[in-house]
C-alpha cells in the first residue's frame, strides 16, 4: 500500500498467516523482557493491570492435565470474607504474606459495593497487596499440561507443521484447600502463558524451545515456515519493539488498517 513506502523495515506474511507472525514476535518477547531479563516497567505493569498473576485451576481431561477457569474466592473456605459477589472474585498469591488475597478491582467488585472497582495494589480490606506473577521460585510440583495445537493440519495452500495436536509442556503449581475439603492444583496465568508459547523456562520436558531455530511452535524458526518472514526479521522486530516499549513506557503500537473490518468480528 501507499503507506509500506515510509517504513524502515517491511515484512510480508503470506495471505492468512498474521496470527504466527505475532505467536513468534511474542515468543521472542516473552524470553528476551520476561525470562531471560525481567524489565521492570513490563513486569510492573504486568503484575497491576493483567490477568498474569491470577490462578487457574488445573483439571484431568481424557487422560491429560490441561487448564480450566479462574479460581475464585467462593472456591474457597470463608471465600477469604468476600460476601459479595464471591463467584466473581479471581484470587492469587500475595508476596508479602504469602497467602491468598481478592485484589480490588476485579469483576465481583464492580457492583454491590461502590467505588471500589479501581485497580489498585490493596485487598478488599485496604491492605497494600504485591500479587506473585510466577510459581517458578514457590512450587509445590512441575506438572506436565497439555496445550492444543492448530497447526498440524492446513487447508489451502496454508503450511501445516510436523506437530502433535496436543502438546505437553511443564508448568511449576501449587495445590490450594478448596471449601468442600479438597484441594485443586493451580498455576499463574503467566507459567501457563509461557508454556503454550514453548519458551524455555529450565522445567525440563518436550516442547519447549532452547534457541529460536528449534522446530517448536512457536519460534521465529516455526514461523518462518508458515508466514515465509525470515526468522531474523522476525526477531529483529520483535526486539526493536519490546526496547522502544522499554525506553519509553509502553509507546509501542500495533496499528491496524480497515482490512479486519471485512471479517466477521474482526
Amino acid at each position: 500500500n501507499e503507506a509500506a513506502k515510509f517504513s524502515d523495515l517491511w515484512l510480508h506474511p503470506k495471505q492468512g498467516t498474521d496470527a504466527a507472525l505475532a505467536l513468534a514476535l511474542g515468543h521472542v518477547v516473552l524470553r528476551e523482557f520476561h525470562v531471560e531479563r525481567q524489565v521492570e516497567y513490563f513486569a510492573d505493569y504486568a503484575r497491576r493491570y493483567s490477568d498474569f498473576p491470577f490462578l487457574v485451576r488445573l483439571t484431568h481431561s481424557a487422560g491429560r492435565l490441561v487448564a480450566d477457569r479462574l479460581l475464585r474466592t467462593a472456591d474457597l473456605p470463608g471465600a477469604l470474607g468476600e460476601r459479595n459477589n464471591p463467584d466473581w472474585k479471581p484470587v492469587a498469591f500475595d508476596q508479602h504474606s504469602g497467602g491468598l488475597v481478592a485484589p480490588l478491582g476485579t469483576a465481583g467488585f464492580r457492583w454491590g459495593e461502590q467505588g471500589r472497582w479501581n485497580l489498585e495494589e490493596k485487598d478488599a480490606r485496604g491492605e497494600p497487596v504485591r500479587l506473585l506473577v510466577t510459581l517458578a521460585e514457590g512450587h509445590d510440583a512441575i506438572e506436565a499440561v497439555s496445550f492444543p495445537y492448530f497447526g498440524a493440519h492446513a487447508p489451502h495452500d496454508f503450511v501445516a507443521t510436523a506437530h502433535d495436536q496436543v502438546l505437553q509442556r511443564n508448568v511449576p503449581v501449587r495445590y490450594v484447600e478448596l471449601v468442600d475439603g479438597s484441594r485443586a492444583m493451580v498455576a499463574t496465568v503467566f507459567d501457563l502463558f509461557c508454556a503454550n508459547y514453548g519458551v524455555d523456562r529450565g522445567f525440563g520436558g518436550e516442547n519447549v524451545a532452547a534457541s529460536y531455530d528449534a522446530d517448536v511452535p512457536f519460534t521465529p524458526a516455526w514461523a518462518e515456515k508458515i508466514t515465509g518472514v525470515p526468522r531474523q526479521a522476525i526477531i529483529q522486530v520483535a526486539r526493536e519493539f519490546a526496547a522502544n516499549a522499554e525506553a519509553t513506557q509502553g509507546r509501542s503500537m500495533v496499528i491496524l488498517g480497515a482490512g479486519l473490518n471485512h471479517w466477521y468480528h474482526m
